[in-house]
Protein backbone atom coordinates (compact mmCIF):
# COMPACT_ATOMS: atom_id res chain seq x y z
CA UNK A 1 0.00 0.00 0.00
CA UNK A 2 1.20 3.24 -1.14
CA UNK A 3 0.67 5.86 1.82
CA UNK A 4 2.90 8.25 -0.01
CA UNK A 5 1.04 12.00 -0.63
CA UNK A 6 0.91 14.25 -3.56
CA UNK A 7 1.60 17.71 -2.60
CA UNK A 8 0.71 21.18 -4.77
CA UNK A 9 1.75 24.21 -4.76
CA UNK A 10 -0.77 27.18 -3.38
CA UNK A 11 -0.76 29.04 -6.86
CA UNK A 12 -1.51 25.23 -8.12
CA UNK A 13 -4.77 25.36 -5.21
CA UNK A 14 -5.86 28.86 -6.13
CA UNK A 15 -5.63 28.32 -9.77
CA UNK A 16 -8.04 25.13 -9.97
CA UNK A 17 -10.24 27.04 -7.41
CA UNK A 18 -10.47 30.73 -9.92
CA UNK A 19 -11.05 27.67 -12.40
CA UNK A 20 -13.72 26.28 -10.16
CA UNK A 21 -15.40 29.74 -9.91
CA UNK A 22 -15.36 30.67 -13.55
CA UNK A 23 -16.88 27.00 -14.20
CA UNK A 24 -19.85 27.69 -11.90
CA UNK A 25 -22.74 29.05 -13.41
CA UNK A 26 -24.03 30.28 -10.13
CA UNK A 27 -21.23 32.36 -9.73
CA UNK A 28 -21.17 34.28 -12.76
CA UNK A 29 -24.29 35.97 -11.94
CA UNK A 30 -25.09 36.43 -8.38
CA UNK A 31 -27.60 38.25 -6.79
CA UNK A 32 -25.90 40.12 -3.14
CA UNK A 33 -28.47 41.94 -0.22
CA UNK A 34 -26.05 43.40 2.07
CA UNK A 35 -24.97 46.75 4.13
CA UNK A 36 -22.11 49.26 2.54
CA UNK A 37 -18.64 49.22 5.25
CA UNK A 38 -15.30 50.76 4.21
CA UNK A 39 -16.09 52.27 1.34
CA UNK A 40 -13.26 53.96 -0.93
CA UNK A 41 -12.68 55.32 -4.25
CA UNK A 42 -9.67 54.47 -6.12
CA UNK A 43 -9.56 57.00 -9.49
CA UNK A 44 -13.08 56.02 -10.97
CA UNK A 45 -13.22 53.04 -9.00
CA UNK A 46 -15.36 52.00 -5.91
CA UNK A 47 -14.27 49.34 -3.16
CA UNK A 48 -16.09 48.09 -0.13
CA UNK A 49 -17.51 45.30 1.66
CA UNK A 50 -20.87 43.65 1.93
CA UNK A 51 -22.03 42.61 5.01
CA UNK A 52 -24.47 41.15 7.16
CA UNK A 53 -25.13 40.29 10.69
CA UNK A 54 -22.93 37.29 10.42
CA UNK A 55 -20.08 37.66 7.57
CA UNK A 56 -19.07 39.61 4.82
CA UNK A 57 -17.58 39.50 0.95
CA UNK A 58 -14.96 42.14 -0.60
CA UNK A 59 -16.92 44.26 -3.75
CA UNK A 60 -15.19 46.03 -6.50
CA UNK A 61 -17.47 48.30 -8.68
CA UNK A 62 -14.75 49.32 -11.32
CA UNK A 63 -15.11 52.14 -14.03
CA UNK A 64 -16.96 52.68 -16.83
CA UNK A 65 -19.46 50.46 -15.30
CA UNK A 66 -20.41 52.82 -12.20
CA UNK A 67 -20.70 55.75 -14.39
CA UNK A 68 -24.62 55.62 -14.77
CA UNK A 69 -25.12 55.12 -10.45
CA UNK A 70 -27.19 57.96 -9.33
CA UNK A 71 -26.06 58.55 -5.65
CA UNK A 72 -22.57 57.99 -4.08
CA UNK A 73 -22.37 55.00 -1.71
CA UNK A 74 -21.80 55.36 2.09
CA UNK A 75 -21.09 53.15 4.47
CA UNK A 76 -23.91 52.05 6.55
CA UNK A 77 -26.24 51.77 3.29
CA UNK A 78 -28.28 48.82 2.46
CA UNK A 79 -28.03 48.08 -1.15
CA UNK A 80 -28.62 44.96 -3.64
CA UNK A 81 -25.92 44.05 -6.01
CA UNK A 82 -25.56 41.99 -9.16
CA UNK A 83 -21.99 40.34 -9.96
CA UNK A 84 -20.13 37.64 -10.74
CA UNK A 85 -17.61 35.96 -7.97
CA UNK A 86 -13.74 35.76 -9.03
CA UNK A 87 -11.10 34.50 -6.91
CA UNK A 88 -7.33 36.83 -6.21
CA UNK A 89 -5.23 34.18 -7.25
CA UNK A 90 -1.70 36.04 -5.72
CA UNK A 91 -3.61 36.06 -1.95
CA UNK A 92 -6.07 33.46 -2.22
CA UNK A 93 -9.39 35.74 -1.63
CA UNK A 94 -12.71 35.85 -3.69
CA UNK A 95 -14.75 39.02 -4.48
CA UNK A 96 -17.57 40.06 -5.78
CA UNK A 97 -17.20 41.95 -9.09
CA UNK A 98 -20.46 44.33 -8.85
CA UNK A 99 -22.21 44.63 -12.70
CA UNK A 100 -24.91 47.01 -10.86
CA UNK A 101 -25.71 48.63 -7.80
CA UNK A 102 -29.20 50.12 -5.87
CA UNK A 103 -30.30 50.73 -2.25
CA UNK A 104 -32.49 48.50 -0.71
CA UNK A 105 -36.27 49.77 -1.58
CA UNK A 106 -35.31 52.38 -4.12
CA UNK A 107 -35.43 50.64 -7.38
CA UNK A 108 -39.26 50.83 -7.53
CA UNK A 109 -39.66 54.78 -6.05
CA UNK A 110 -36.90 55.84 -7.83
CA UNK A 111 -38.28 54.36 -11.52
CA UNK A 112 -41.67 56.48 -10.20
CA UNK A 113 -39.61 58.99 -9.77
CA UNK A 114 -38.56 59.44 -13.25
CA UNK A 115 -41.78 58.47 -14.93
CA UNK A 116 -42.83 61.60 -12.71
CA UNK A 117 -40.47 63.78 -13.74
CA UNK A 118 -40.94 62.96 -17.37
CA UNK A 119 -44.55 63.63 -17.36
CA UNK A 120 -44.51 67.07 -15.25
CA UNK A 121 -41.55 68.13 -17.34
CA UNK A 122 -43.71 67.30 -20.75
CA UNK A 123 -46.32 69.22 -19.44
CA UNK A 124 -44.42 72.08 -18.91
CA UNK A 125 -44.03 72.79 -14.66
CA UNK A 126 -40.64 72.70 -15.02
CA UNK A 127 -39.92 75.76 -17.87
CA UNK A 128 -37.87 78.08 -16.91
CA UNK A 129 -40.20 81.14 -18.20
CA UNK A 130 -43.03 80.06 -15.53
CA UNK A 131 -40.00 81.01 -12.58
CA UNK A 132 -39.97 84.36 -11.24
CA UNK A 133 -37.25 86.27 -10.08
CA UNK A 134 -35.99 85.95 -6.46
CA UNK A 135 -36.00 88.95 -4.38
CA UNK A 136 -32.19 90.40 -3.76
CA UNK A 137 -33.49 92.04 -0.19
CA UNK A 138 -36.74 89.97 0.80
CA UNK A 139 -38.84 91.30 4.14
CA UNK A 140 -40.66 88.54 4.72
CA UNK A 141 -39.51 85.00 4.38
CA UNK A 142 -41.83 82.17 4.65
CA UNK A 143 -40.38 78.50 5.54
CA UNK A 144 -42.24 75.25 5.30
CA UNK A 145 -39.95 72.28 7.34
CA UNK A 146 -40.60 71.12 10.59
CA UNK A 147 -41.33 72.56 13.40
CA UNK A 148 -37.87 70.91 15.66
CA UNK A 149 -34.73 69.83 13.27
CA UNK A 150 -31.72 71.12 11.65
CA UNK A 151 -33.07 72.68 8.64
CA UNK A 152 -35.15 75.71 10.51
CA UNK A 153 -31.82 75.82 13.21
CA UNK A 154 -29.74 76.22 9.97
CA UNK A 155 -31.78 78.42 8.17
CA UNK A 156 -32.03 80.79 11.11
CA UNK A 157 -28.63 80.82 12.31
CA UNK A 158 -27.76 81.95 8.71
CA UNK A 159 -30.02 84.89 8.60
CA UNK A 160 -28.79 86.03 12.06
CA UNK A 161 -24.84 85.38 10.74
CA UNK A 162 -25.28 87.28 7.84
CA UNK A 163 -27.69 90.52 7.65
CA UNK A 164 -30.84 89.77 9.42
CA UNK A 165 -33.09 92.09 7.25
CA UNK A 166 -35.64 89.78 6.50
CA UNK A 167 -38.88 88.19 8.81
CA UNK A 168 -38.67 84.36 8.82
CA UNK A 169 -42.03 83.01 8.95
CA UNK A 170 -42.10 79.59 9.90
CA UNK A 171 -45.52 76.96 8.45
CA UNK A 172 -44.33 73.65 9.99
CA UNK A 173 -45.24 70.58 8.25
CA UNK A 174 -44.27 66.68 8.08
CA UNK A 175 -41.42 66.23 5.86
CA UNK A 176 -40.78 62.58 6.14
CA UNK A 177 -43.40 59.60 5.51
CA UNK A 178 -47.05 58.53 3.96
CA UNK A 179 -48.56 61.54 5.58
CA UNK A 180 -46.01 64.37 4.68
CA UNK A 181 -47.26 65.37 1.18
CA UNK A 182 -50.58 66.43 2.74
CA UNK A 183 -48.94 68.26 5.36
CA UNK A 184 -46.23 69.89 2.77
CA UNK A 185 -49.71 71.23 0.57
CA UNK A 186 -51.58 72.33 3.78
CA UNK A 187 -48.77 74.48 4.91
CA UNK A 188 -48.27 75.55 1.42
CA UNK A 189 -52.30 76.72 1.31
CA UNK A 190 -51.42 78.27 4.55
CA UNK A 191 -48.60 80.55 3.04
CA UNK A 192 -50.45 81.41 -0.07
CA UNK A 193 -53.17 83.27 2.24
CA UNK A 194 -50.06 85.15 3.62
CA UNK A 195 -49.95 88.42 1.70
CA UNK A 196 -46.79 90.11 3.62
CA UNK A 197 -44.72 86.90 1.94
CA UNK A 198 -41.75 88.20 -0.70
CA UNK A 199 -41.04 84.68 -1.09
CA UNK A 200 -40.99 80.86 0.32
CA UNK A 201 -38.31 78.11 1.28
CA UNK A 202 -39.56 74.74 1.65
CA UNK A 203 -37.21 71.75 2.40
CA UNK A 204 -35.28 69.89 4.82
CA UNK A 205 -31.89 68.12 5.70
CA UNK A 206 -30.34 65.23 4.39
CA UNK A 207 -31.63 61.92 4.35
CA UNK A 208 -32.39 59.00 2.59
CA UNK A 209 -33.65 58.84 -1.05
CA UNK A 210 -36.47 56.88 0.89
CA UNK A 211 -36.63 59.76 3.28
CA UNK A 212 -36.76 62.40 0.82
CA UNK A 213 -39.20 60.80 -1.37
CA UNK A 214 -42.22 62.64 -0.01
CA UNK A 215 -40.69 66.03 -2.22
CA UNK A 216 -41.71 63.51 -5.28
CA UNK A 217 -45.45 63.75 -4.84
CA UNK A 218 -47.46 65.01 -8.05
CA UNK A 219 -49.96 66.78 -5.89
CA UNK A 220 -47.36 68.44 -4.34
CA UNK A 221 -45.42 69.49 -7.35
CA UNK A 222 -48.82 71.16 -8.83
CA UNK A 223 -49.36 73.21 -5.02
CA UNK A 224 -45.73 74.52 -6.10
CA UNK A 225 -46.68 75.38 -9.69
CA UNK A 226 -49.31 78.13 -8.52
CA UNK A 227 -47.49 79.57 -6.14
CA UNK A 228 -47.98 83.71 -6.62
CA UNK A 229 -44.11 84.18 -4.89
CA UNK A 230 -40.51 82.97 -5.74
CA UNK A 231 -40.46 79.43 -4.36
CA UNK A 232 -36.51 78.29 -3.38
CA UNK A 233 -36.40 74.38 -3.33
CA UNK A 234 -33.72 73.30 -0.05
CA UNK A 235 -34.39 69.89 0.36
CA UNK A 236 -31.22 67.13 1.11
CA UNK A 237 -27.85 67.39 0.63
CA UNK A 238 -25.81 68.80 -2.78
CA UNK A 239 -26.32 65.57 -4.78
CA UNK A 240 -30.09 65.04 -3.58
CA UNK A 241 -32.58 65.95 -6.13
CA UNK A 242 -36.26 65.87 -6.00
CA UNK A 243 -39.26 67.01 -8.08
CA UNK A 244 -39.97 69.97 -6.17
CA UNK A 245 -36.11 71.47 -7.35
CA UNK A 246 -37.53 71.29 -10.81
CA UNK A 247 -40.78 72.99 -10.36
CA UNK A 248 -39.50 76.01 -7.96
CA UNK A 249 -38.57 78.96 -8.92
CA UNK A 250 -34.93 78.48 -7.08
CA UNK A 251 -33.17 75.03 -6.43
CA UNK A 252 -30.90 75.47 -3.29
CA UNK A 253 -27.98 72.61 -2.96
CA UNK A 254 -29.10 73.08 0.94
CA UNK A 255 -31.55 74.64 3.77
CA UNK A 256 -28.56 76.76 4.87
CA UNK A 257 -27.66 77.56 1.03
CA UNK A 258 -31.46 78.66 0.50
CA UNK A 259 -30.82 81.13 3.15
CA UNK A 260 -27.65 82.31 1.53
CA UNK A 261 -29.74 82.71 -1.43
CA UNK A 262 -31.75 85.41 0.64
CA UNK A 263 -28.97 87.50 2.59
CA UNK A 264 -26.47 89.61 2.00
CA UNK A 265 -23.15 89.33 3.67
CA UNK A 266 -22.46 91.99 6.28
CA UNK A 267 -19.39 92.90 5.06
CA UNK A 268 -20.58 92.93 0.99
CA UNK A 269 -23.26 94.93 2.12
CA UNK A 270 -21.31 97.56 4.02
CA UNK A 271 -18.56 98.02 0.67
CA UNK A 272 -22.10 98.69 -1.51
CA UNK A 273 -22.97 101.25 0.97
CA UNK A 274 -20.21 102.56 1.01
CA UNK A 275 -19.67 102.54 -3.11
CA UNK A 276 -22.96 104.19 -3.56
CA UNK A 277 -22.04 106.53 -0.97
CA UNK A 278 -19.06 107.74 -2.95
CA UNK A 279 -21.12 107.86 -6.01
CA UNK A 280 -23.68 109.99 -4.69
CA UNK A 281 -21.50 112.47 -3.45
CA UNK A 282 -19.73 112.74 -6.54
CA UNK A 283 -23.02 113.03 -8.23
CA UNK A 284 -24.29 115.56 -6.07
CA UNK A 285 -20.94 117.38 -6.16
CA UNK A 286 -20.56 117.20 -9.80
CA UNK A 287 -24.35 118.38 -9.95
CA UNK A 288 -23.61 121.70 -8.05
CA UNK A 289 -20.50 122.37 -9.42
CA UNK A 290 -21.99 122.65 -12.89
CA UNK A 291 -25.58 123.96 -11.25
CA UNK A 292 -22.79 127.15 -10.16
CA UNK A 293 -21.86 127.21 -13.36
CA UNK A 294 -24.83 127.68 -15.67
CA UNK A 295 -26.04 130.69 -12.98
CA UNK A 296 -22.82 132.26 -13.25
CA UNK A 297 -23.24 131.91 -17.27
CA UNK A 298 -26.71 133.20 -16.80
CA UNK A 299 -26.55 136.09 -14.50
CA UNK A 300 -23.46 137.60 -16.69
CA UNK A 301 -25.48 137.17 -19.69
CA UNK A 302 -26.67 139.76 -22.16
CA UNK A 303 -30.60 139.01 -20.81
CA UNK A 304 -29.30 139.91 -17.13
CA UNK A 305 -27.09 142.81 -17.62
CA UNK A 306 -29.80 144.76 -19.73
CA UNK A 307 -32.70 143.01 -18.25
CA UNK A 308 -34.75 146.71 -17.42
CA UNK A 309 -33.98 147.82 -20.91
CA UNK A 310 -35.40 145.04 -22.42
CA UNK A 311 -38.54 144.86 -20.18
CA UNK A 312 -38.91 148.72 -21.12
CA UNK A 313 -38.37 147.72 -24.92
CA UNK A 314 -41.08 144.97 -24.57
CA UNK A 315 -43.66 147.10 -22.96
CA UNK A 316 -43.87 149.11 -25.87
CA UNK A 317 -44.08 146.71 -27.93
CA UNK A 318 -47.06 145.51 -26.08
CA UNK A 319 -48.68 149.08 -26.55
CA UNK A 320 -47.98 149.03 -29.80
CA UNK A 321 -49.56 145.78 -30.51
CA UNK A 322 -52.61 146.70 -28.31
CA UNK A 323 -52.90 150.03 -30.00
CA UNK A 324 -53.24 148.01 -33.52
CA UNK A 325 -55.29 145.37 -31.77
CA UNK A 326 -57.88 148.16 -31.13
CA UNK A 327 -57.84 149.43 -34.46
CA UNK A 328 -58.07 145.81 -35.63
CA UNK A 329 -60.99 144.89 -33.16
CA UNK A 330 -63.91 143.24 -34.29
CA UNK A 331 -66.11 146.07 -33.42
CA UNK A 332 -64.36 148.89 -35.60
CA UNK A 333 -64.11 146.55 -38.70
CA UNK A 334 -67.78 145.63 -38.48
CA UNK A 335 -68.43 149.13 -38.51
CA UNK A 336 -65.98 150.02 -41.63
CA UNK A 337 -67.63 147.46 -43.43
CA UNK A 338 -70.98 148.14 -43.19
CA UNK A 339 -69.74 151.40 -44.31
CA UNK A 340 -68.58 149.72 -47.48
CA UNK A 341 -71.09 147.51 -48.25
CA UNK A 342 -73.72 150.60 -47.87
CA UNK A 343 -71.43 152.64 -50.32
CA UNK A 344 -71.55 149.49 -52.67
CA UNK A 345 -75.29 148.87 -52.72
CA UNK A 346 -76.11 152.54 -53.94
CA UNK A 347 -73.53 152.56 -56.18
CA UNK A 348 -74.64 149.38 -57.47
CA UNK A 349 -78.35 150.15 -57.52
CA UNK A 350 -77.08 153.51 -59.16
CA UNK A 351 -75.29 151.33 -61.92
CA UNK A 352 -78.34 148.80 -62.31
CA UNK A 353 -80.76 151.76 -62.85
CA UNK A 354 -78.86 153.27 -65.49
CA UNK A 355 -78.06 150.05 -67.47
CA UNK A 356 -81.72 149.32 -68.09
CA UNK A 357 -82.42 152.36 -68.59
CA UNK A 358 -79.94 152.50 -71.74
CA UNK A 359 -81.23 148.91 -72.75
CA UNK A 360 -84.81 150.31 -72.43
CA UNK A 361 -84.11 153.09 -74.48
CA UNK A 362 -82.26 151.05 -77.71
CA UNK A 363 -85.34 148.67 -77.47
CA UNK A 364 -87.62 151.32 -78.38
CA UNK A 365 -85.22 152.69 -81.12
CA UNK A 366 -85.25 149.23 -82.45
CA UNK A 367 -88.76 148.80 -82.50
CA UNK A 368 -88.98 151.92 -84.24
CA UNK A 369 -86.79 150.98 -87.17
CA UNK A 370 -88.28 147.46 -87.32
CA UNK A 371 -91.65 148.22 -89.02
CA UNK A 372 -93.80 145.28 -90.25
CA UNK A 373 -93.90 146.79 -94.35
CA UNK A 374 -89.75 146.56 -94.35
CA UNK A 375 -89.76 143.06 -92.88
CA UNK A 376 -92.21 141.58 -94.81
CA UNK A 377 -90.48 142.57 -98.54
CA UNK A 378 -86.97 142.16 -96.89
CA UNK A 379 -88.35 138.45 -96.40
CA UNK A 380 -89.79 138.17 -100.01
CA UNK A 381 -86.44 139.43 -101.75
CA UNK A 382 -84.49 136.58 -100.00
CA UNK A 383 -87.21 133.82 -101.13
CA UNK A 384 -86.67 134.64 -104.53
CA UNK A 385 -82.85 134.67 -104.69
CA UNK A 386 -82.82 131.16 -102.66
CA UNK A 387 -85.30 130.13 -105.90
CA UNK A 388 -83.26 131.27 -108.31
CA UNK A 389 -79.92 129.16 -106.86
CA UNK A 390 -81.71 125.90 -106.51
CA UNK A 391 -82.91 126.17 -109.99
CA UNK A 392 -78.93 127.12 -110.65
CA UNK A 393 -78.05 124.39 -108.92
CA UNK A 394 -80.26 121.57 -110.10
CA UNK A 395 -79.36 122.35 -113.76
CA UNK A 396 -75.42 121.84 -112.91
CA UNK A 397 -76.28 118.48 -111.24
CA UNK A 398 -77.88 117.02 -114.84
CA UNK A 399 -75.01 117.95 -116.50
CA UNK A 400 -72.63 116.74 -114.05
CA UNK A 401 -74.86 113.29 -114.12
CA UNK A 402 -75.01 113.10 -117.73
CA UNK A 403 -71.19 113.78 -118.30
CA UNK A 404 -70.56 110.64 -115.66
CA UNK A 405 -72.61 108.69 -117.05
CA UNK A 406 -70.71 108.88 -120.40
CA UNK A 407 -67.56 107.94 -119.09
CA UNK A 408 -68.41 105.26 -117.03
CA UNK A 409 -70.24 103.38 -120.11
CA UNK A 410 -67.11 103.88 -121.70
CA UNK A 411 -65.00 102.13 -119.44
CA UNK A 412 -67.42 99.12 -119.07
CA UNK A 413 -66.86 98.88 -123.00
CA UNK A 414 -63.12 99.10 -122.19
CA UNK A 415 -62.95 96.10 -119.68
CA UNK A 416 -65.08 93.89 -121.51
CA UNK A 417 -62.63 94.20 -124.30
CA UNK A 418 -59.91 93.77 -122.07
CA UNK A 419 -61.65 90.65 -120.04
CA UNK A 420 -59.12 87.66 -119.96
CA UNK A 421 -62.23 85.63 -119.77
CA UNK A 422 -63.74 87.17 -123.36
CA UNK A 423 -60.25 86.57 -124.63
CA UNK A 424 -60.18 82.77 -123.32
CA UNK A 425 -63.80 82.56 -125.46
CA UNK A 426 -61.74 82.74 -128.86
CA UNK A 427 -59.44 80.12 -128.24
CA UNK A 428 -56.74 81.23 -125.96
CA UNK A 429 -56.13 79.31 -122.66
CA UNK A 430 -53.62 81.10 -119.37
CA UNK A 431 -50.95 79.04 -117.80
CA UNK A 432 -50.47 79.15 -114.43
CA UNK A 433 -47.10 77.97 -112.39
CA UNK A 434 -47.47 77.63 -108.35
CA UNK A 435 -50.88 79.73 -108.84
CA UNK A 436 -48.86 82.30 -110.62
CA UNK A 437 -49.56 83.39 -114.64
CA UNK A 438 -46.40 82.25 -116.94
CA UNK A 439 -45.81 84.85 -118.88
CA UNK A 440 -43.26 83.52 -121.10
CA UNK A 441 -41.09 80.36 -121.57
CA UNK A 442 -38.32 81.30 -119.84
CA UNK A 443 -40.12 80.72 -116.54
CA UNK A 444 -40.54 77.26 -116.96
CA UNK A 445 -37.94 74.61 -116.36
CA UNK A 446 -38.00 70.78 -117.65
CA UNK A 447 -41.22 68.54 -115.75
CA UNK A 448 -42.62 71.55 -114.51
CA UNK A 449 -46.11 71.04 -112.77
CA UNK A 450 -48.69 73.70 -114.74
CA UNK A 451 -52.19 74.01 -114.70
CA UNK A 452 -54.50 75.81 -118.13
CA UNK A 453 -57.10 77.39 -117.48
CA UNK A 454 -59.89 77.17 -119.96
CA UNK A 455 -63.50 79.02 -120.47
CA UNK A 456 -64.94 76.33 -119.05
CA UNK A 457 -62.62 74.73 -116.50
CA UNK A 458 -58.62 73.78 -116.15
CA UNK A 459 -56.25 71.08 -116.51
CA UNK A 460 -53.08 69.78 -115.20
CA UNK A 461 -50.27 69.32 -117.55
CA UNK A 462 -46.30 68.26 -117.19
CA UNK A 463 -43.73 70.19 -119.78
CA UNK A 464 -41.56 67.93 -121.49
CA UNK A 465 -40.05 70.05 -123.46
CA UNK A 466 -38.86 73.91 -124.26
CA UNK A 467 -39.17 75.57 -127.71
CA UNK A 468 -37.58 79.01 -127.51
CA UNK A 469 -38.54 81.19 -130.56
CA UNK A 470 -35.09 81.28 -132.06
CA UNK A 471 -35.83 77.44 -132.16
CA UNK A 472 -39.18 77.14 -133.83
Amino acid sequence: MNNKQTYVSVSELNRYLGYKFETDALLQKVYLEGEISNFKRSGNHYYFSLKDAFSEISAMFFYPANVSLSFIPTDGMKVQVVGKIQIYQKRGTYSIIVSSIQQVGIGLLYEKYLALKNKLDEEGLFLESHKMKVPEYPEVVGVITALTGEAINDIISTFNRRLPLAKIKLFPAIVQGEEAPKSLIKALDLAYKDETLDCLIIGRGGGSFEDLNCFNDESLARKLYEAPFPTISAVGHEGDYTICDFVCSFRAPTPTGAAMKLTKDKKDVNELIVNYSKRLSTGIKNKLVNGFNNWKSISSSYGLAKFDEIIDIKEQQLNDLNNRLNLLSPTVLAKKLDDKICDLSFRLDNSINNYFNSKELMLESINKRLRKELVIDFIENKNNDVNNLVGKVELLYSKKINESTVVFNHLIEKCTILNPLNIIKKGYTIVYKDENIVYNVNELNHNDKVKIKFTDGAATATINEIIKNEEI
